[in-house]
């Protein structure tokens, strides 16, 4: 780099030592290329070097079209901020750079090795230009082993994982992920890698993510971990899992929504999968044309409340998936309240290998779509391995001029469950239907 180019850099961090406030560094004026032609990683990584070697310090760069040829690596009290994300566009060129030897597992990242704390990135768009289920990808933004962290307001397209924060250690790390949008996260680390890609990520305690969206993805949302909350997100054309992939004790789960396809026919997998573990709260959330659940709880997820949430064209609208956790594991102590299944293509609601619940005050409308079946009988169906729950004040609905749900609560257990060992026991039912035949 030509020496005069890097003045501005050492300037600046100058001022910095000696007055000891966070100083601000542009870009631009500090001999990057907003053209898209040359390369700025290697700047930028110097600027992050000299910003943490006297406490930190933000990098502004303003508009125009950034190409990196490896991954910018934060550092701890870093703020990465562009002018705006419609206007700042940090890119990969698939043809040049060093991304196939590159340890850096986004186009900007952490190194997983240290502790890093009080970094931003904010207001700017990050292109990895990957196409669709190709192999090699990088994420967009992976923050590694952080806390104290945010990612707000940026856009990331055509990646691995969108945005994510994994690989921290500690009980709580209050990083944040706010009104992120991530387009087409599609490509793989490997080929069939099974680290489908996903748009935005957490696997850190005490992690939240607000207002965000992801389109295009392999997975929507993925979390794993503990105490983390989601807050009025969106999820739409995922392709390879679920809108909400979510293994999590102590999730909270407000105002989300998932839509799946165009339509109940082009829609894919379960809109929320909540996965094995224990304390989550699933609430105001929506599921839309989802070809496998709208909101599937996972065997043996317990201590879970799913309050006043909707699913419309899913093929489930709510149910319990056994999956690879076959009896004696159950789910106990479940809460479905003032929940509603429209227009489901088989069951409004399905239960099976679940203890000690309550399923009050839903309603199953319109259901059965794809033709009423021995194995679909139901809008709300109890199925094999119930015990000790109660169901109460549910309803029943079919408001079609052609019937669809011939059957209301049916329970397979008065004629279709020939094993005593599968057959409910003890379960307090009370119900009537609107419309369809109640067998219990």
């Amino acid at each position: 780099m030509p020496l005069f180019r890097f003045f501005p850099v050492f300037f600046s961090l100058l001022f910095f030592s000696l007055n000891t406030y966070p100083q601000t560094i542009n870009l631009a004026e500090s001999g990057g290329d907003p053209s898209g032609q040359k390369d700025n990683s290697k700047l930028i990584n110097q600027i992050v070097d000299s910003l943490s070697s006297v406490g930190g310090g933000t990098i502004f760069i303003p508009k125009g079209k950034y190409l990196l040829d490896d991954g910018v690596i934060l550092k701890s009290n870093v703020i990465l901020k562009g002018e705006s994300k419609e206007s700042v566009i940090l890119f990969r060129n698939p043809d040049t750079g060093n991304w196939k030897t590159t340890k850096s597992q986004g186009l900007i990242s952490t190194l997983p090795n240290l502790s890093n704390t009080n970094i931003l990135v904010e207001s700017l768009t990050i292109n990895g230009n990957f196409e669709r289920k190709s192999s090699g990808a990088k994420g967009g933004i992976c923050l590694r082993n952080c806390s104290k962290s945010k990612i707000r307001d940026v856009i990331t397209q055509n990646t691995w994982h969108g945005v994510a924060f994994y690989d921290f250690k500690g009980e709580n790390s209050e990083n944040s992920i706010e009104e992120v949008k991530s387009e087409n996260a599609h490509a793989f680390t490997s080929k069939d890698n099974s680290g489908r890609p996903r748009g935005i990520l957490v696997m850190d305690p005490g992690a939240r993510i607000i207002q965000s969206q992801s389109i295009g993805a392999g997975t929507g949302f993925y979390a794993h971990g503990r105490n983390i909350t989601l807050i009025g997100n969106h999820a739409e054309n995922w392709f390879e899992d679920n809108g909400y992939y979510l293994i999590v004790d102590q999730l909270t789960v407000r105002d989300c929504s998932a839509k799946g396809g165009p339509s109940p026919e082009k829609g894919f997998g379960s809109g929320f999968a909540i996965a094995y573990r224990k304390g989550a709260l699933i609430e105001n959330c929506t599921a839309i044309n989802c070809s496998n659940y709208g909101f599937r709880i996972h065997v043996p997820q317990s201590d879970t409340q799913l309050i006043n949430n909707q699913a419309v064209g899913c093929g489930n609208g709510f149910g319990v998936e056994v999956a690879s956790h076959p009896f004696p594991e159950v789910s106990n102590n479940l809460l479905f309240k003032d929940n509603k299944a429209e227009k489901s293509g088989l069951h409004g609601f399905l239960f099976r290998q679940m203890t000690n619940s309550q399923v009050v005050g839903n309603k199953a409308i319109n259901g059965n779509q794809r033709g009423v079946t021995l194995s679909t009988r139901g809008a709300i169906a109890l199925k094999e391995h119930l015990s000790d729950n109660t169901f109460d004040d549910n309803e029943c609905i079919d408001n079609q001029s052609k019937k669809t749900q011939t059957y209301g609560l049916y329970d397979f257990s008065v004629s279709q469950i020939t094993s005593d060992a599968k057959k409910g026991k003890n379960n307090k039912i009370k119900h009537r239907s609107k419309s369809g035949i109640d067998e219990f």
